[in-house]
């Protein structure tokens, strides 16, 4: 039962699994063991496992890194792990959606604007073939969001197309189709405040009771425990600390 359980929380769903090895895996992954997933995704190396691999390294890459071509090489090794589950199975739904994630991840470190609409493309693509995917609605919603807040609306909808009635439209769909996710609602809550200290009342709204719902993995614990840590924030009411704590929070944040 626990191994069964540990293969759900991972989103495995790949029939030619080998079990032991990979709910090895996903027990580091749910726990936050990011290294350990690492090497034990990399070394039974089925599709599933890869992504659990790559996943775990872009987390070390987003929020325990500091320096930006030690993130940039971390980002590209996910990617790597993405592309070989790839190549072992096209339709992993998991594995194109964590590559687009890797691609975007790219864009931002180097700020290329041809990596960023690759990278919402396959966002799009994988919310257009799979509409039941909150991950894939949350991301497009992440990625208009970003690129307004690094470029300004005018330039990013000119140069990237990004728009902003996009943000609430793909966000809001993200949690109606999953609205006890942890994860989504921090990264909607600190996408808002990121582009603008005035969203601080939504932001607020959108965490609201966010530690008491459940953390299905490493990654949910991570993003809940920076939920919490930005709705304290908000609740103190200074807007502009917030958004600098957003900031800081986000995927590189503290990059320099």
């Amino acid at each position: 039962m626990a191994r069964r359980l540990a293969l759900l929380l991972a989103g495995i769903t790949s029939l030619s699994v080998s079990a032991p090895a990979l709910a090895d895996a996903a027990a580091a992954f749910r726990d936050g063991k990011w290294p350990v997933a690492m090497a034990q995704g990399r070394a039974e190396a089925t599709p599933a496992a890869l992504v659990l691999a790559g996943r775990s390294q872009l987390a070390v890459a987003a929020y325990e890194t500091r320096d930006k071509a030690q993130a940039l090489a971390q980002v590209e090794r996910a990617e790597a792990d993405f592309d070989a589950a790839l190549a072992k199975n096209p339709n992993d739904v998991a594995a194109q959606m964590q590559k687009a994630v890797a691609i975007g991840y790219r864009a931002k470190l180097t700020k290329s604007p041809g990596l960023g609409k690759e990278a919402k493309k396959r966002f799009e693509a994988v919310r257009a073939a799979h509409p039941d995917n909150a991950i894939a609605w949350s991301a497009v919603g992440g990625w208009h969001a970003g690129a307004i807040a690094t470029l300004g609306s005018f330039m990013a909808g000119t140069v990237l197309g990004a728009k902003n009635d996009e943000i609430e439209r793909n966000f809001g769909q993200a949690l109606k189709l999953d609205p006890r996710s942890p994860s989504l609602r921090a990264i909607y809550a600190m996408s808002l405040l990121d582009l603008d200290r005035d969203n601080a009342l939504n932001a607020a709204n959108i965490l609201n009771g966010i530690g008491g719902l459940p953390a299905n993995d490493g990654f949910d614990a991570l993003l809940r425990a920076q939920g919490v840590q930005l709705a304290a924030a908000l609740k103190a009411g200074d807007a502009k600390a917030a958004q600098a704590l957003a900031r800081r929070l986000q995927a590189f944040g503290t990059v320099g």
